[in-house]
């Protein structure tokens, strides 16, 4: 219970992500830009709170009269107590959480380099009126598939551009003969061997297009690498599933 407690505190004091300032009843009038009931708001208070709005807010009047509402909400709700049920005691936890995970993927994000070399982005655009030849080998376990023992694989033929993101992602790296490494599929692990590319006729797109194409694809490889990381902190964790997954 006491890290629910840290939870209130830190919510509380983060005035700017929750909507309101905590009571401050010591401000001077100078100071005072709206005053509801007994809830002081300072005019730095309230000039943060405006400079942090999002666009869609209106001008200031709207802005102000919204704030005001929303104090008078807050208050009737303290008055009723409901600052002290169990749903808001959930609520609390469950935006807390929320806002952590996504500090910490923000912040992930930044540190990851997804950059795409030209050399990877024209190899992307040659193959996408190209069909790719593979042959998928599945696995019990990442053990076997670390072995290589590569004899019974079920060989495929598709376009490109019907292949999913991953496996594209996967492919446009390798040269034929190649081999990627093992990817958990259900229950399974597979590796996918690059046979045949069978190239048609095409075309480079303009700049701009290419632009887009490159953007997609550091978003993806950024995506990728983000999977990757979740992905090595199970395997990092000591985890226990002590009841059944079945529904």
């Amino acid at each position: 219970m006491r890290y629910i407690y840290y939870i209130f505190i830190i919510l509380f004091g983060l005035s700017a992500i929750i909507g309101y300032e905590l009571r401050d009843k010591g401000a001077s009038p100078k100071e005072t830009a709206i005053i509801v009931n007994k809830k002081v708001i300072t005019a730095e208070e309230f000039n943060r709170l405006y400079s942090s709005k999002s666009s869609d807010k209106g001008d200031k009047g709207d802005f102000i009269n919204s704030l005001i509402t929303k104090e008078l909400l807050i208050q009737e709700a303290e008055k009723e107590g409901v600052d002290k049920g169990e749903a808001f005691r959930i609520s609390i936890q469950n935006f807390y959480e929320q806002a952590l995970i996504k500090l910490l993927m923000d912040r992930k994000c930044g540190c990851i380099n997804a950059n795409v070399t030209d050399d990877e982005l024209n190899r992307y655009i040659t193959l996408l009126n190209a069909k790719i030849y593979f042959t998928v080998f599945d696995f019990d376990s990442i053990e076997e598939a670390h072995k290589g023992n590569y004899r019974d694989g079920e060989s495929r033929g598709v376009d490109f551009e019907d292949l999913s993101k991953d496996m594209r992602n996967s492919i446009i790296s390798l040269k034929e003969g190649q081999m990627t490494e093992p990817v958990k599929n259900r229950e399974k692990y597979s590796v996918v061997r690059l046979d045949k590319i069978e190239h048609m006729t095409s075309r480079m797109p303009p700049d701009l297009e290419k632009e887009k194409i490159k953007k997609m694809l550091a978003e993806e490889r950024k995506e990728k690498l983000l999977n990757d990381w979740v992905v090595d902190l199970r395997k990092r964790a000591a985890v226990k599933i002590l009841i059944s997954e079945k529904n």
